[in-house]
């Protein structure tokens, strides 16, 4: 994340450009820096650019959609070609509900009211009587929230009767009915979706965090090892004999004085032992030995090297060698970036040709 920060802070841009005039209103660097994080863990950067009002002006807006919220056909090729069918999931409020949809007609407005109040928790499968966990748990018909609205959004890739190939909108409620409709209103005539799935190899996804999770899960138990050898070792066991302490003392007594620095403890001339004290080293060399070879698989698998991190190296280490390092490793990761940027790419394509379209 912070390589990509780096990246982009040094990125050329004309302050008085569409472009840069739509990252600012968007906070797109923000974003796209959130996007990276979700495409690292779950193989998805999804991006939806649209033109239309809200509660902030009316403008060119980009969002991030939660992964969890978008649906679409399988498809194989990376740039999504072969999408026939794509959309997504809407919490909204009453007043949102309105302010999209209602098209400024009260009739509209007051069939969406009542629309609102009938759908709000809806759920065709609603048990009778539901537990209180499972109560809060969204699903495609319920938003977590129930105070807000499912509304679903769908793009469908049609060929009219003039066959003339379209992208066609609907706006559904979680009971099926369609709340508006509308044709692509875009120049580029396609959704408003910019998608992309890292690496898309024959329709799978295969994300970057996947590919050290079994380190990570072995790396968790070899922590839990060499914690549980530590915790369950003796550590000042002090083994006294009970004939050896002195008249009138107890066990908490010698306990206290033993571990005071300059302590004098009395004892039983007579006893039969000493009081001795038993420190014993866990064998936890095997585990630790271990754990340093994950660790540094981990970094060969990852390509994140310490170099790359700005770690302190050995006092032996050339400067040209340390640039090598840091270079070789930032190489090992432009294939991530560089499909980002692609993304990024496409998203700003979008969303000026959208903007351009307003202007004229």
């Amino acid at each position: 994340m912070g390589r990509f920060r780096l990246n982009i802070s040094s990125e050329k841009r004309d302050n008085n450009s569409d472009a840069h005039k739509l990252r600012l209103a968007n906070s797109l660097d923000e974003l796209d820096a959130r996007a990276l994080e979700e495409f690292l863990i779950s193989g998805c950067a999804i991006q939806r650019i649209v033109y239309e009002r809200r509660f902030n002006g009316t403008g060119v807006w980009i969002d991030n959609v939660n992964p969890s919220h978008f649906f679409s056909n399988r498809f194989t090729a990376p740039r999504g070609s072969d999408i026939r069918i794509i959309g997504m999931l809407h919490d909204v409020s009453r007043p949102e509900l309105l302010l999209r949809f209602g098209h400024e007609s009260k009739r509209r407005c007051r069939q969406l009211d009542d629309l609102f109040t009938q759908l709000k928790g809806f759920s065709p499968n609603r048990p009778l009587i539901s537990i209180a966990d499972d109560a809060a748990l969204p699903s495609f018909y319920t938003p977590a929230d129930p105070e807000l609205c499912r509304i679903i959004e769908v793009w469908q890739f049609e060929v009219d009767r003039h066959k003339e190939p379209v992208w066609r909108c609907r706006y559904y409620a979680a009971d099926g009915s369609l709340i508006d409709q509308t044709r692509s209103p875009y120049p580029h005539r396609s959704h408003p979706f910019s998608v992309t799935f890292y690496p898309l190899t024959d329709g799978e996804v295969h994300p970057y965090i996947e590919d050290v999770i079994d380190q990570q899960q072995h790396i968790n138990l070899l922590v839990a090892t060499v914690n549980h050898l530590l915790s369950n070792s003796a550590k000042g066991l002090l083994m006294i004999p009970t004939d050896s302490l002195a008249c009138g003392m107890s066990f908490e007594d010698v306990a206290r004085v033993w571990s005071q620095p300059g302590g004098v403890l009395p004892i039983n001339p007579n006893a039969s032992r000493l009081p001795s004290e038993v420190i014993s080293s866990a064998s936890s060399d095997g585990a630790s030995r271990l754990l340093d070879l994950e660790l540094k698989l981990f970094q060969q698998i990852s390509g994140v090297s310490s170099a790359l991190q700005g770690q302190a190296q050995a006092g032996t280490t050339s400067a040209s060698l340390y640039e090598s390092q840091v270079y070789n490793s930032a190489v090992s990761l432009l294939d991530i970036f560089e499909t980002f940027n692609s993304f990024r790419n496409a998203t700003m394509a979008k969303a000026l040709s959208l903007l351009n379209m307003k202007k004229h």
